[in-house]
């Protein structure tokens, strides 16, 4: 079969052509199947409501054109974030996740989740935290709690999930009260630590001020804030500062996607993310849920990665077991 070079050339432009005009069709029909989302925790954590609330408001407002569907993936959260790490990078499956993936990386490196494993998407919102025990624990106070734990070091049973928020929270505690130590056990996510705890396996917790909005009327109860003021729907609750504890720790919602995922999803994710993080509806949830409602992408997204990285850093090595 005879072919010219000016017909090779003209099949080449075509096919070019071909290609791009479907690279655009794809980006203008993003997604065009339902995207997963896992959340590296057990049912009822702070990530999991937060997952489950964008969900069904971006499906209530048609914000994309296909389902979110939330997975849970319990215990440490290593096993959530590496599905997603070795996912393909098509555009169909994300992360949603916290500090946890930040500090876990120095706690125990061994696991081999770091965030440079993957692309930033977005930054939904964010939370403080609650030191907790049960309503009928001898610990009246945080300081009972902590003379405690320097009277009788290592012996209060301590649920966290290891390197991940709760734990970064109780390193804090300790550095705050020269001798104290906790005996902290490998327990999960927020809805996993209230059941431990309620159950009588653990003596305390931490929880984020979302999960116990949640399950505060179940027999327990926060000793402190770890916010910069006392929050309006506890005014209770001193915050650590005022109880002479030098510590201010609050956590944002951080959404991940596998490393070489096209740009087109990334960004289309985010937009929705975006999207729906300012409808009212949103706003009253996090309100609601003791949370604050900021959202962030791109390269700001990216250096308020890396900045919250830096500072937490010398933290988690203090919680790293020795190697």
């Amino acid at each position: 079969m005879h072919c010219s070079i000016r017909s090779r050339f003209s099949l080449a432009v075509f096919a070019l052509a071909v290609g791009v005009f479907a690279q655009l069709a794809a980006a203008q029909g993003y997604p065009n199947k339902p995207v997963r989302v896992i959340v590296p925790f057990g049912p009822g954590g702070t990530s999991d409501i937060l997952a489950r609330n964008l969900q069904k408001l971006m499906d209530e407002k048609r914000i994309i054109p296909q389902p979110l569907v939330v997975q849970n993936v319990g215990g440490h959260f290593s096993v959530g974030a590496r599905q997603v790490m070795s996912a393909q990078p098509d555009g169909y499956t994300f992360l949603v996740i916290h500090l946890a993936l930040l500090s876990g990386e120095v706690v125990d490196p061994r696991r081999g989740v770091s965030y440079r494993n993957f692309d930033p998407v977005a930054l939904t919102g964010g939370f403080c935290l609650h030191p907790i025990v049960r309503n009928d624990s001898p610990y009246k106070s945080l300081k009972d709690l902590l003379d405690a734990a320097k009277a009788n070091p290592n012996t209060i049973v301590t649920g966290v999930n290891i390197g991940a928020l709760n734990h970064m929270m109780i390193v804090f505690l300790e550095q705050a009260t020269p001798g104290a130590r906790f005996r902290v056990a490998q327990v999960g996510g927020g809805g996993e630590n209230f059941a431990a705890i309620t159950g009588g396996h653990t003596q305390a917790t931490v929880l984020s001020s979302s999960e116990y909005q949640t399950y505060k009327a179940n027999g327990i109860r926060a000793l402190a804030y770890s916010g910069p003021r006392r929050l309006a729907l506890e005014p209770e609750i001193p915050t650590l500062r005022e109880l002479g504890l030098d510590v201010e720790f609050c956590i944002e919602n951080f959404w991940f996607t596998p490393k070489g995922t096209p740009r087109d999803a990334i960004d289309g994710m985010a937009a929705a993310l975006e999207k729906a993080n300012a409808l009212p509806e949103m706003q009253s949830f996090y309100e609601k849920q003791a949370q604050t409602g900021q959202f962030m992408k791109g390269d700001a997204y990216a250096r308020r990665l890396d900045e919250v990285f830096k500072a937490i850093e010398p933290v988690a090595k203090a919680a790293a077991p020795p190697q």
